[in-house]
């Protein structure tokens, strides 16, 4: 679990009558962390440390749900045997989810909800708390095909200042709010979509806890007004996370350099026209205003300076060898300028070049050698032809 997942549950375990809270973890590894941290999520705030218990938990094991037994469930010792965590797992009965919190990044998301995509119904709900843009869209693709057993979609905004000490244990940097709204589909005009107030009753729930929820700070807004929070974001985080991580610098190291803010220009002068083409924002008033490359620009420079000591998730993600959510910010901008007819050959660029720093980096630390896909597919099909011989 991320900063935002241990974010989200603590807070709704702090309330005085907390919901019935599940912790959906994808593997016995993640599940046996949080047996060594005695089964609760810690938050600092300030230097006070708020520790909440009382989670269920269910484990991924081989595409089987597994929970703990009745008799282990309140047990918080640690699991140090290597195969202990097994016996106090045993398969649950995959009952139906009314209301799921994602919080795993952009790119996980597809991956995350296939595994439990039949315990979904047009019933449910699905919050998706994260950075980018394009998800709820890949979801539908890959996911649920079928509108009429589509589950209902919820997106938010999140602006607190998190950062990880440890597993299952985060630092409250500073207080931030989150902007929930119900999803606005690409061929629903924002402004249309405000008037459709006809939620499915887990909808309705799950916007109430959270907004009820003291400590997230969670406000509702139209859908229009969400997805212009959303697209500011984006704009501020096309430039911030590529940059840093091509640079291999922190945010504030961004600011005061001629040459990086004449590229930072150029890239809004693109991300600017992709948005003020999106067929969800026309007839929104000022939008030429707010999503001026200027006052993009402005916002990207605060931030940076706000959180100037700061490594940027993209950064971090690429010196681990991880995949980034370049996809999802660059990468959406340019998907969605070739279906408008815009061309955005910069921001194209950009994520060429952050796909490209992540191979370099794969290929340094598997020491691997720089083969083309085509080449190591005709590698196998000669290795399994010649396997065959040897064996007859």
């Amino acid at each position: 679990m991320g900063n935002i997942g241990n974010f989200v549950a603590h807070a709704l375990a702090s309330k005085s009558s907390p919901p019935p809270i599940t912790l959906l973890m994808h593997n016995d590894g993640i599940y046996r962390t949080f047996c060594r941290k005695k089964k609760s999520i810690s938050v600092n705030h300030n230097g006070l440390e708020d520790i909440k218990t009382g989670f269920d938990v269910q484990v991924l094991s081989d595409d089987v749900w597994l929970s703990e037994t009745s008799r282990h469930k309140d047990d918080s010792t640690a699991v140090e045997a290597p195969n202990a965590s097994e016996e106090l797992l045993e398969r649950t009965e995959e009952g139906r989810i009314e209301c799921l919190v994602v919080t795993c990044k952009a790119f996980m998301t597809v991956r995350a909800i296939w595994k439990v995509r039949h315990r979904l119904t047009a019933d449910s709900t699905i919050v998706l708390l994260q950075n980018g843009m394009g998800v709820v869209k890949k979801l539908n693709e890959t996911v649920f095909p079928d509108p009429d057993h589509r589950p209902n979609y919820v997106q938010g905004v999140i602006s607190h200042g998190l950062s990880m000490q440890d597993k299952f244990q985060i630092a409250h940097r500073g207080v931030g709010t989150i902007i929930l709204a119900p999803v606005v589909t690409d061929q629903t005009p924002a402004v249309l979509a405000e008037e459709d107030t006809h939620w499915a009753p887990s909808t309705k729930y799950i916007l109430r806890l959270l907004t009820l929820t003291p400590s997230l700070v969670a406000t509702t807004e139209t859908p229009v007004g969400l997805l212009q929070y959303q697209l500011e974001k984006l704009a501020v985080n096309c430039l911030i996370n590529p940059l840093t991580a091509l640079y291999d610098c922190t945010n504030g190291e961004l600011l005061y350099i001629f040459k990086v803010t004449r590229t930072m220009r150029l890239l809004l002068f693109e991300i600017s026209s992709v948005i003020f083409a999106l067929p969800e924002l026309q007839g929104v008033p000022g939008i030429e205003d707010r999503f001026a490359p200027e006052r993009l620009l402005r916002l990207t420079m605060n931030v940076a300076n706000t959180t100037a000591e700061n490594t940027s998730s993209m950064l971090q993600d690429l010196q681990l060898g991880k995949f980034t959510e370049i996809d999802h910010l660059n990468g959406w901008i340019v998907d969605r300028g070739e279906e408008l007819g815009i061309k955005c050959t910069l921001n194209y660029m950009i994520c060429q070049m952050v796909r490209s720093k992540l191979t370099i980096r794969q290929r340094r630390d598997n020491t691997s050698i720089p083969l083309d896909q085509d080449d190591i597919q005709v590698a196998e099909d000669f290795a399994s032809k010649t396997t065959v011989k040897q064996v007859q």
